[in-house]
């Protein structure tokens, strides 16, 4: 089982927290409010600590070694984020994984120590202008070299026709990885060219994000 360690229990660590227990890992939660520590206690599934995360000695006994990842979220105290990610790192924590305020923020944690960082508030906000800009487009992940996986409601023009038929790969320069059902959320992986399309399908795809663009309603 999968251990981590979630530092600072806002919206943010609390979320992840919660989301980590429902999946089946082992989650031991830290925060120095306790009102949010104790809002998090009806959780069984999670040891929840009331401590100050700053204290290297804390950190010591913690044995923060052990875990698989750390997720530190301090809300705006960027100053308790940094001394955290350097003890941690200092400390041999496997992985450090730290919500950043700032692109500047971020770059000073990476520098401490952190393995990532993340801003939430800038990445939804870029996921959610792609799916305003593109109404077909449910999720958006982007890889290396320009290359992206989306998730799309298919167009029209596509429903009840067969992959074979669409030629998606050598008309749209994307490729079909899988077949998601909007209802039950399953997956059909790598569909074959025989596979129709159906209206409640979604169309996981992978290519360049300017030939993701033109595919719309």
């Amino acid at each position: 089982m999968k251990q981590f360690a979630i530092i600072g229990l806002g919206n943010f660590g609390a979320m992840v927290a919660k989301e980590l227990a429902s999946l089946k890992c082992k989650v031991t939660a830290i925060d120095t409010d306790k009102t949010k520590v104790q809002l998090l206690e009806e959780n069984s599934q999670v040891v929840v600590i009331l401590a100050n995360a700053t204290e290297r000695k804390f950190l010591e006994n913690l044995e923060v070694e052990n875990f698989d990842c750390c997720v530190v979220s301090t809300g705006d105290d960027s100053h308790a984020s940094i001394l955290i990610t350097l003890h941690l790192k200092e400390l041999g924590a496997k992985r450090i994984i730290v919500k950043a305020n700032s692109e500047e923020h971020a770059k000073i944690l990476m520098k401490v120590g952190a393995s990532e960082t993340i801003i939430p508030e800038e990445e939804m906000a870029i996921k959610l202008s792609h799916s305003l800009a593109q109404p077909n487009l449910v999720d958006y992940l982007p890889l290396a070299q320009d290359y992206h996986v989306a998730e799309l409601i298919p167009p029209e023009k596509f429903i009840d026709k067969k992959l074979l038929d669409l030629r998606l790969r050598s008309q749209y320069r994307i490729q079909v990885i899988a077949i998601k059902h909007q209802t039950s959320g399953e997956f059909n992986f790598v569909p074959g060219g025989a596979y129709k399309i159906k209206k409640d399908d979604i169309l996981v795809v992978l290519g360049k994000k300017e030939d993701i663009n033109n595919i719309k309603e």
